[in-house]
């Protein structure tokens, strides 16, 4: 080998381990946590936190885990709680509804939190919203209608609710930022709570839960925006198509302006006790708001983007230091993820402003560059299963599970649910009574993934423990290894604990049971004194409805209950080839209960839809008669308890049929002595909502559905 090239490679080989000595050690990552506290409230499998136990055991995991901030969702629930109006017709979501007023009096969970927070030294920002604000009743979202909420500043103000071009339609979830009146409102209403519960911080959310969006730009044309447009350019963006100089864009940016008030004034209210503010950003589109995650972006239109397409002033968000944080969410393919943070350093760059990212792996391997600038991982996970591993925790022997250490027993049984590792009945079973609630529940999940029969008795035992959290975790156990006697447990734990998540979580079990319960369920349905555990029983039959459960159904559908009689009718939709619970089904949309009425109009459309049912054909005229005669009663005068909403659900019922259906509605359109009659058909014929699901439109097609729009002459 030529001696220069040794030399030169000895030089380089000492150039390279002097300037690795000299370098500083790589930074450790920092490691927070995203807490949506309304779904662990509502999922017995998410992270419990609904007691002071099982927060104090959350928190020690995040101590263990190295978390230095929490943002917890709870702030959001708080707001919530203090200024919505709830509908008692929402069966589903009322019992949840009922269930966090209790708790929040009763158990006081934010402020629990930050308590733990604190005494860990770690760090807890409340996370609020910035548009959604609830809905009108016959607004869709998941379920059935009405819509479950709606804030009473949206009901008080109706000014504040941002309606179409024309003045019709309203959108549901966002109040108007450009009313000055209205943003003093959502920021007092947010210092509140701020104060009250002691955060360190602030960040929030701006995506809408519903999906009222049928096209970007439909919504937002109200009074104080429209007139600044016009004095800017001369334009009614209302009546006039928009241009060169006065474009979307610019009504997107005024409209954006007036988020930069409202962020300017709420940033000054927490400045002034020494509280930070962050933003939630989406990695596709930050300028807009985030994508609904639950409505996923792959629509036609980009409907993912619920609160509307406002344009974002990042740029004067930093430059005025308004926002002290950004969190970029996750939710989307990867590298698009690691660009948008990569965009947003170097839009912060020189400043006070911090970037974040959302993650469910922050130890993975794209983000090991973020890792050295000091950029935050914001963990987001649900299950307690997972946290040990994706915040770098080893796999550990099963020996572990016999030692002190908790966070090493968690990791261990989380490798037993998974599989990774083999146990035994006797290693586990002693955790069921472990003094870790965590512990217990991760103890109970494992069991029932051993399918060991004589685990039982430790799992259904469990469903008597003192926290909510560790009884749901032995109803979801029991998913995965139970017998017949496993559902009187069940319905007992119900009876005695009739709180929301744990009806949920029970509801889904029985569903699982084999031999499927159905002779005892019919039983408790309608005879039992507990209506929770009549709920509880009816929803299951759902699941394994059959024409013999159909007598069974036809007593819910007059139970004292309001949630039993709607499960009835949810359940008769169910019932395959079966005339007799068509009958019942027709007979219900008698009844003067909206609850029932209206979903037993659902269910028949849900009976329809199923074409290949040749002895359900002949009683289809019969189903549409029903249906038009309960469409009739929602007209002027109505002073049924769905006199707003109950068009949406008897409406689309009858679209379900067709042509016969559409010819219906075209007639209650087309009449001329009903002017509410004729208008809520038009929506149900042009202005198309389902729940679930967004009912895309082109801007053209609006156009063309309200030149259908009935005209009435004044004073009609």
């Amino acid at each position: 080998m030529n001696r220069f090239f040794c030399f030169a490679l000895s030089l380089i080989t000492l150039t390279t381990t002097l300037r690795a000595a000299d370098a500083p050690p790589p930074r450790p990552v920092i490691l927070d946590c995203y807490i949506s506290t309304g779904d662990n409230h509502w999922l017995g499998s998410s992270l419990p936190i609904d007691s002071k136990a099982s927060i104090e055991a959350t928190f020690d995991l995040f101590k263990k885990l190295g978390m230095r901030r929490i943002y917890w969702r709870g702030l959001q629930e708080a707001v919530w709680l203090e200024t919505m109006q709830f509908r008692e017709e929402n069966c589903r979501y009322a019992s949840s509804w009922k269930y966090l007023l209790r708790l929040y009096k009763d158990v006081d969970v934010d402020r629990l939190a930050v308590e733990a927070a604190h005494k860990r030294g770690m760090e807890i920002w409340g996370v609020g919203t910035m548009f959604d604000w609830g809905a009108s009743a016959d607004t869709p979202c998941f379920g059935d209608f009405p819509h479950n909420s709606e804030s009473r500043l949206r009901q008080q103000h109706p000014e504040w609710v941002p309606v179409d071009k024309r003045g019709v339609l309203r959108q549901g979830g966002p109040i108007e930022f450009a009313h000055p009146e209205a943003r003093k409102a959502l920021v007092d209403l947010h210092l509140k709570f701020m104060s009250r519960d002691g955060y360190d911080g602030m960040a929030l959310i701006t995506y809408v839960e519903n999906f009222s969006v049928r096209f970007p730009d439909e919504f937002g044309f109200c009074e104080p925006a429209v007139a600044e447009f016009k004095r800017r350019t001369r334009r009614d963006p209302r009546t006039q198509p928009f241009e060169m100089v006065a474009s979307r864009y610019d009504w997107q940016a005024l409209r954006g302006e007036y988020v930069t008030a409202y962020l300017r004034e709420l940033k000054a209210g927490l400045a002034a006790s020494g509280k930070k503010l962050g933003v939630c950003v989406g990695p596709n589109q930050p300028r807009l708001p985030q994508n609904w995650p639950s409505a996923g972006a792959n629509t036609l239109t980009g409907l993912g983007i619920t609160a509307g397409h406002i344009r974002f002033d990042l740029e004067t968000w930093v430059r005025e230091g308004i926002v002290d944080q950004f969190l970029v969410w996750g939710a989307c393919y990867g590298p698009q993820q690691c660009r948008t943070v990569e965009d947003f350093l170097w839009l912060t760059r020189g400043t006070k402003t911090a970037v974040a990212a959302m993650t469910s792996s922050p130890f993975a391997e794209r983000w090991a560059p973020f890792h050295a600038q000091g950029v935050p991982m914001m963990l987001s996970l649900a299950e307690d299963a997972s946290y040990p591993p994706q915040c770098n925790i080893p796999e550990q022997p099963l020996e572990a599970l016999r030692g002190n250490d908790d966070l090493l027993r968690m990791r261990v049984l989380g490798q037993v649910i998974t599989g990774k590792t083999k146990a035994a009945v006797a290693d586990v079973a002693p955790l069921a009574k472990d003094g870790n609630l965590i512990v217990r529940r991760l103890a109970l999940f494992a069991l029932g993934k051993l399918k060991d029969a004589s685990a039982l008795p430790v799992i259904e035992a469990a469903l008597l423990d003192p926290e909510n959290g560790v009884r749901c975790a032995a109803a979801i156990a029991l998913r995965d290894l139970n017998r017949p006697e496993s559902v009187a447990k069940l319905l007992a734990a119900v009876q005695r604990f009739p709180a929301h998540p744990l009806m949920e979580s029970v509801v889904f079990t029985l569903m699982r049971i084999k031999p499927l319960p159905r002779a005892e369920l019919a039983k408790t349905a309608v005879e039992h004194g507990n209506p929770a555990v009549r709920v509880v029983a009816m929803r299951a039959l759902a699941a394994m409805a059959n024409a013999e459960l159909v007598p069974v159904f036809a007593k819910g559908l007059n139970d004292a209950d309001r949630y039993v009689r709607f499960s009835a009718a949810q359940a008769l939709a169910n019932v395959t080839r079966s005339p007799q619970a068509v009958e019942t089904l027709i007979e219900a949309t008698k009844q003067e209960n909206v609850v029932v009425s209206d979903r037993a109009a659902t269910s028949l459309a849900m009976i329809a839809s199923r074409r290949h049912e040749k002895e359900i054909e002949p009683l289809r005229p019969k189903m549409i008669v029903a249906l038009k005669n309960l469409y009739a009663k929602l007209g002027d005068g109505c002073a049924r308890a769905d006199a707003d909403w109950g068009y949406r659900p008897v409406g689309n019922a009858l679209l379900k049929f067709g042509a016969d259906g559409e010819r219906v509605l075209q007639e209650f359109m087309d009449q001329r002595k009903d002017r509410r009659l004729a208008e809520q058909a038009w929506k149900s014929l042009y202005i198309r909502h389902e729940n679930g699901v967004f009912s895309e439109v082109s801007e053209k097609e609006n156009d063309e559905a309200f030149k259908k729009r009935p005209v009435w002459s004044a004073g009609k």
